[in-house]
């Protein structure tokens, strides 16, 4: 991570030393002006260009970026989150429905297409000065995006036990990218505050969980289990609950198909599901099935639903609304 300063101590005075200590400190918890004033642009390279560190190393910016596009909803959010309204989003006009934490899309920004597969012609319409990307997404045209401005390449994906850090270095690399470095930082520091205070707002409360979502796919039910390497799941760990749901991996983003009769495993935990209103399984198909009545979790009234705007690939916004939503559903909001 870039530092934000490069601050030269004088030997003048002893005064003078400290104050500039001080300024440094400020400047690392993000609140201060350290940067401006030693002549750096806040991302640690100097005034007139911008370093931001992504998968492939480093983009170098001329300048701060102002004509944004958004190839994945995570970072769409982290710009809405710092102010910035990218100009063209993949997969803009369902934005809204599935990412219910932050700022709304407004309706004027460009739909460039599908996420996976966006409209070069489009995006390049947009004359954007940064394009930012998921790496899962983009290996079939990233070159052809490179040739309309600078990528930023993030990987919010990958199997690991790291995401929810990889999602806040996103972010504050994201804030570097478009000047507001500072300001991603304070939403990170947010974010941490409330794991905190979480944390002990569960203490004492049942611990064993596990995280469902819910769809149709040709008029059947599927449920996906959420596991240990899915972002969601470790920011519910991050404030002391434990996953019940202890099945392989059915896709790398960290979550496993089931049926019904695989719910058996977490038939004494509490379970929180998403699902939309218009296509809820679990209301709907699944309510007269017998193996689902009899699970634990159904006959003891333990199965919350949450908000179905709970994005669980999100940015630090998404992940606090997840907190929020697991205190409510276990009685410790």
């Amino acid at each position: 991570m870039p530092t934000t300063s490069h601050l030269r101590t004088t030997r003048r005075t002893l005064v003078g030393a400290i104050a500039l200590a001080a300024a440094g400190l400020l400047a690392a918890c993000g609140g201060g002006t350290a940067g401006d004033a030693a002549g750096t642009n806040g991302s640690g390279s100097k005034a007139g260009s911008i370093t931001v560190h992504d998968v492939t190393g480093t983009v170098t910016l001329a300048k701060p970026a102002k004509r944004v596009v958004a190839l994945e909803w995570s970072y769409v959010e982290d710009l809405l989150t710092l102010g910035v309204t990218p100009v063209g989003v993949g997969d803009a006009g369902t934005y809204d429905q599935w990412v219910g934490a932050g700022k709304r899309l407004p309706k004027s920004v460009t739909d460039v297409g599908t996420r996976a597969q966006p409209s070069l012609e489009k995006i390049k319409a947009l004359d954007p000065d940064l394009i930012v990307v998921e790496k899962s997404r983009v290996s079939a045209n990233l070159g052809q995006l490179k040739d309309i401005a600078p990528v930023v390449e993030f990987d919010g994906y990958s199997p690991n036990d790291k995401l929810v850090q990889t999602a806040n270095t996103s972010m504050i690399q994201l804030g570097t990218a478009v000047g507001r470095a500072d300001t991603a930082k304070q939403v990170v520091a947010q974010y941490q505050q409330k794991v905190a205070a979480a944390k002990k707002q569960i203490a004492g409360k049942a611990t064993d969980i596990a995280l469902l979502q819910g769809f149709s796919v040709d008029g059947q039910p599927s449920i996906r289990a959420y596991t240990a390497h899915s972002q969601a799941v470790q920011v519910l760990e991050s404030i002391g609950l434990t996953n019940a749901w202890h099945g392989k991996d059915s896709d790398p983003s960290g979550f496993t198909a089931t049926g019904v009769e695989g719910l058996t495993q977490v038939s004494d935990a509490t379970v929180l599901y998403i699902a939309q209103p218009s296509d809820n399984p679990f209301t709907g198909a699944l309510a007269s099935n017998a193996t689902w009545k009899n699970l634990g979790f159904v006959k003891r009234h333990k199965l919350h639903g949450i908000d179905p705007g709970t994005w669980v690939w999100g940015g630090p916004k998404s992940n606090e609304m997840l907190i929020d939503q697991a205190l409510s559903a276990l009685g410790a909001a």
